[in-house]
């Protein structure tokens, strides 16, 4: 596996593209804005990308969507189903979670029409191990995280962060954040923890260091 991280946008959003050592099917995980220098990536290293899977609902994750669309006309695009309300009446739901956010923006692109997460794996190669689909809600309902175990790796969103977590305000839950915490507290210690802000850490690193995961 090959991960192309970036930390996209005004609120330092992480994205990553993701894909096989030998092979030229890609996935992206999530989609800020602007996304422009991530599909230069995509399109240099004569990447296809074959689906989006998005962490979570909330704007800044999201708001790619429209660039990603224009590059990559049919290209599927997958959220927790928890999640999908936030996708209802042009994507409105969204942006009242965000009051002050221009809701002119979503009228300058075309947005995709979203699919709910599959319940148990998906791919993101030919010849690559499938990702588990772990249901980690508390930052938003339909939070999700992406784990391979063989390759000792989980994309987080805003659930995890080095040293904190997610912010449950925002259509969250105290005690789901708490409850998904625990099943990422379960992983292997060597697990490579990839978040939707900050720095990559390992699952072992935040057992010792961040006091919601004591």
């Amino acid at each position: 596996m090959r991960i192309q991280p970036f930390v996209l946008g005004p609120y330092g959003t992480a994205c990553y593209i993701v894909y096989e050592y030998n092979g030229n099917e890609c996935v992206i995980i999530d989609a800020p804005f602007p996304f422009s220098k991530a599909l230069a990536f995509v399109a240099s290293n004569g990447l296809e990308p074959k689906a989006v899977y998005l962490t979570h609902g909330h704007f800044d994750h999201i708001f790619g969507l429209g660039e990603i669309r224009e590059a990559y006309q049919s290209i599927p695009v997958y959220v927790g189903k928890d999640d999908l309300y936030l996708f209802e009446n042009g994507y409105q739901n969204t942006l009242k979670l965000l009051s002050v956010f221009d809701p002119m923006f979503l009228s300058r692109y075309a947005y995709p029409a979203l699919n709910a997460m599959p319940n148990d794996i998906t791919a993101y190669g030919k010849e690559a191990e499938p990702f588990t689909v772990i249901n980690t809600p508390g930052h938003t309902k339909g939070s999700i995280s992406l784990y391979s175990e063989r390759e000792h790796v989980i994309f987080t969103g805003d659930t995890l962060f080095h040293q904190s977590v997610g912010r449950t305000d925002l259509d969250g839950d105290a005690a789901d954040m708490m409850q998904s915490l625990s099943i990422l507290k379960a992983l292997p210690d060597n697990t490579d923890v990839f978040p939707g802000h900050g720095v990559i850490t390992k699952i072992g690193t935040e057992k010792l260091s961040n006091p919601y995961m004591r």
